[in-house]
């Protein structure tokens, strides 16, 4: 896979991203709408906001975690609970020990688009019962 580099292809990854995971007749509320936008808008500014863009994507995958099991505060619990499957239960993972190591370093697009991947996975294969 190439990996997106000018903000076009950006947008082209993420609708793709979308497209393939998006269920049909999926109704996205304000919450989601909100924070999906936002992801959208700092990844498709390009690799400077690489670091930014994985920063939203791990803290609206808490929200989202926190939503769906508000009785739970390990995330990792609330992740195992969540109606993903177990794929994308690692990429999630992985999203929370890339948010939680990378500090003020440098986050690749490789990684950036892997945060991308996780974060959309757990937006549309949740489920707010």
């Amino acid at each position: 896979m190439q990996l997106p580099s000018t903000p076009d292809e950006r947008f082209s990854f993420i609708s793709a991203l979308q497209y393939r995971l998006k269920p049909e007749r999926f109704w996205v509320t304000d919450f989601l709408a909100q924070r999906l936008m936002d992801v959208e808008w700092a990844f498709c500014g390009g690799e400077k906001e690489n670091a930014a863009t994985v920063k939203r994507c791990a803290e609206y995958s808490r929200d989202i975690l926190q939503t769906m099991y508000p009785d739970k505060v390990d995330f990792g619990e609330s992740l195992q609970l969540g109606p993903i499957s177990e794929s994308a239960k690692e990429e999630v993972r992985d999203l929370f020990a890339l948010d939680a190591s990378m500090g003020a370093g440098r986050v690749s697009t490789q990684q950036t688009c892997g945060a991308v991947s996780a974060f959309l996975q757990l937006v549309y294969t949740r489920d707010f019962g």
